[in-house]
């Protein structure tokens, strides 16, 4: 059984193959799972491409922009629960938003949780063009001390094709 794991999700396709890949795989019961979403920094940064638009100030603007994406966020979140409780084999999931930069949030995120797993995807939202300059997946491999499980959204198991 796996005590704790934390599965970070971008909403992307890898990241729903690589759940569906534990689920197939995985026979053990998780004690809980940690549902993380990380709000890129630079993507809040970009939506605002240095105008303030509403506010007086772009620094204000910039965090009201950034606390109604998380709400939105972690109504999606919420939304997925039922989906991981299942594919976890769980009743305990716990979602989580952070921003800031996605790899060094899933590592802290992994040590506040004292996670016994982290389950991520090779390949998420932004694909070969982030391969280049290295992965979200690479770096949390580099950063964290706890045991990562790498599932690549295509692979053959069992001599199948997935």
């Amino acid at each position: 059984m796996f005590r704790k794991v934390l599965f970070p999700t971008d909403f992307s396709e890898g990241a729903y193959k690589a759940a569906k890949r534990f689920e197939k795989t995985n026979e053990a019961r998780v004690g809980e799972v940690v549902l993380l979403h990380v709000v890129d920094e630079g993507t809040i940064e970009d939506l605002m491409n240095g105008y303030s638009l509403l506010y007086d100030s772009e620094e204000v603007e910039l965090k009201d922009v950034e606390e109604k994406l998380k709400e939105k966020v972690m109504e999606k979140l919420q939304a997925k629960v039922e989906d991981v409780k299942r594919v976890f084999k769980t009743e305990n999931v716990k979602p989580v938003v952070r921003s800031g930069i996605p790899w060094e949030e899933i590592a802290k995120v992994a040590e506040e949780e004292d996670v016994s797993l982290i389950l991520l995807p090779t390949h998420g939202k932004l694909g070969f063009s982030k391969e280049l300059l290295g992965s979200t997946a690479m770096r949390v491999v580099k950063k964290t001390f706890r045991p990562v499980l790498l599932l690549k959204p295509k692979c053959r198991c069992g001599g199948e094709e997935e």
